[in-house]
């Protein structure tokens, strides 16, 4: 099982800026997939299915891009997803 997080902050104020590329990405992937990432678990919208042969997990965490950890631990936990099967989509604008 493989988590993708997709990482911005909610609300329409935020909607399509940069620093929601992450929500903008996982809204990609997921209309591509036929699949809606509209449940509400863990502090996220979430969704699941089949890319590729292999079972996901979308998330786009509801906390604001400082506390989306919180959100992401505990989905990860919940389904036994480990550290190495997690993949981050987030604006570059912080980094070096």
């Amino acid at each position: 099982m493989k988590l993708i997080i997709g990482i911005g902050n909610p609300g329409r104020q935020y909607a399509h800026t940069r620093h929601n590329v992450g929500f903008d990405v996982v809204d990609f992937i997921a209309k591509s997939h036929h699949l809606r990432v509209s449940r509400r678990a863990c502090r996220a919208l979430v969704g699941q299915g089949i890319i590729a042969g292999e079972d996901v997990i979308l998330v786009k965490p509801q906390t604001y891009v400082n506390l989306s950890g919180a959100a992401v631990a505990e989905i990860a936990r919940r389904n036994g997803v480990t550290p190495e099967n997690v993949i981050v989509i987030v604006d570059d604008a912080n980094l070096p």
